[in-house]
C-alpha cells in the first residue's frame, strides 16, 4: 500500500507526511523546507517481548506505543511519528482504518489531549460530544445532527485540549465511517467512499461542509444509552467522572506510569467545566430526527 512518493495532509491542524495514500485526509502543501508534525512510514516492526499476546495494545513508556492487529503492528512514537508494518496483502482501506483511527487517536493522546471515544458534532458553534458502548449509536447520531444541517467534527473520538477557558474540542478530518444502508435511507451531504473493502461494514465518506480551522468549545457531552422512550437526565457528579474515565480513548494507556492519574485529573476538569447528561433513546433509526430535535431543544434552553 505504501507509496512510492511521500504526501502531505492534513488531520486535527496537524501537517501529516505519510509513506501511504490516505484518501481521506484532506491534503496540505507546507512551506518550503518545512517538517511535518507527524510523519506515518513503513518499517519492519517486531513484536515487542514483553506485550501481553492476548492485547491489542501495549505500552513501553507514555511515549511509545505499540498497536497488534492482524492488519499490521504499529509503533506510535512521542507523538510525532507512526511506523507502519502491515500484514500481506493488507486491503488499503482496512489498514487506512488503523492509520487514521487508533494509530492517530493515540499520537493525539501523546501529543498532550485529552481523547475522549466520542462522535462530535458543532451546533451553532459549540461542540457536542455522543459517549457510549461501542455499537450503542455515536455515529449514527452524528450522522443524524450532520443531516439537520450540523456539522461534523470528528467520528469516534474527541480531541479535548483543556484551558483555563474551558475544553475546546479540535475537529478532525473530513470523513464519517458509515453502514452504506444509512446512507441509503438518510441521504446524509457525504461524497461516496474511496476504495472500499467488503470486509468493512462501515466504509469512509467524506464531509462536503468546511471543518472549523480553531477549536471549538465543548458545550456538552451526552452518555447514549438504549431506552424504551427519547429522555433526557442530570447525572451525578461522581458518575459523571468515571463515564469519561470509562470512555478513555486510550484506556489501555493509563497503565504507564502517572498515567492514571493524570486522566483522572483530565475528567475532573472536562466535568467541572462542562454539562454531561445521560440521553436515552429507542434503537429506532425513525426516531433519529426527533432525538436530533431533543438534543437541540436541550442546548437552546441553556441560552435561556
Amino acid at each position: 500500500m505504501a507509496t512510492s512518493n511521500a504526501a502531505t495532509y492534513e488531520a486535527f491542524g496537524l501537517t501529516v507526511r505519510s509513506a501511504f495514500d490516505v484518501p481521506e485526509l484532506p491534503p496540505a502543501e507546507p512551506a518550503p523546507g518545512e517538517q511535518a508534525d507527524i510523519t506515518i512510514t513503513e518499517e519492519r516492526i517486531p513484536r515487542p517481548l514483553s506485550a501481553d499476546p492476548e492485547s491489542t495494545f501495549h505500552a513501553i513508556t507514555e511515549r511509545e506505543y505499540y498497536l497488534l492487529y492482524d492488519a499490521a503492528t504499529v509503533r506510535i512514537l512521542d507523538g510525532k511519528s507512526i511506523a507502519v508494518d502491515p500484514a500481506p496483502d493488507v486491503p488499503s482501506e482496512v489498514l487506512r482504518h488503523v492509520l487514521i483511527g487508533p494509530a492517530l487517536n493515540h499520537l493525539l493522546d501523546q501529543r498532550g489531549y485529552f481523547v475522549l471515544h466520542a462522535s462530535t458534532v458543532s451546533v451553532d458553534g459549540r461542540a457536542v460530544a455522543f459517549v457510549g458502548e461501542s455499537g450503542v449509536g455515536k455515529t449514527t447520531t452524528a450522522m443524524a445532527c450532520l443531516v439537520n444541517k450540523h456539522r461534523v467534527l470528528s467520528d469516534d473520538v474527541a480531541a479535548i485540549a483543556l484551558s483555563d477557558a474551558g475544553p475546546v474540542v479540535r475537529s478532525g478530518y473530513p470523513s464519517i465511517k458509515l453502514d452504506p444502508a444509512a446512507v441509503e435511507a438518510f441521504d446524509p451531504p457525504v461524497e461516496p467512499p474511496e476504495r472500499t473493502h467488503d470486509g468493512r461494514k462501515r466504509h469512509f465518506y467524506g464531509l462536503t461542509h468546511d471543518q472549523p480551522a480553531t477549536p471549538v468549545p465543548l458545550e456538552r457531552i451526552y452518555l447514549l444509552e438504549d431506552g424504551k422512550n427519547i429522555e433526557m437526565e442530570a447525572v451525578r457528579p461522581d458518575e459523571q467522572v468515571m463515564a469519561l474515565v470509562d470512555n478513555t480513548y486510550t484506556l489501555g494507556a493509563l497503565e504507564a506510569d502517572g498515567r492514571a492519574v493524570s486522566n483522572f485529573s483530565a475528567c475532573g476538569k472536562v466535568v467541572d467545566m462542562t454539562d454531561i447528561k445521560r440521553l436515552r433513546r429507542p434503537r429506532d433509526l425513525g426516531m433519529l430526527p426527533e432525538v436530533v430535535d431533543r438534543i437541540q431543544s436541550d442546548l437552546e434552553s441553556e441560552l435561556c
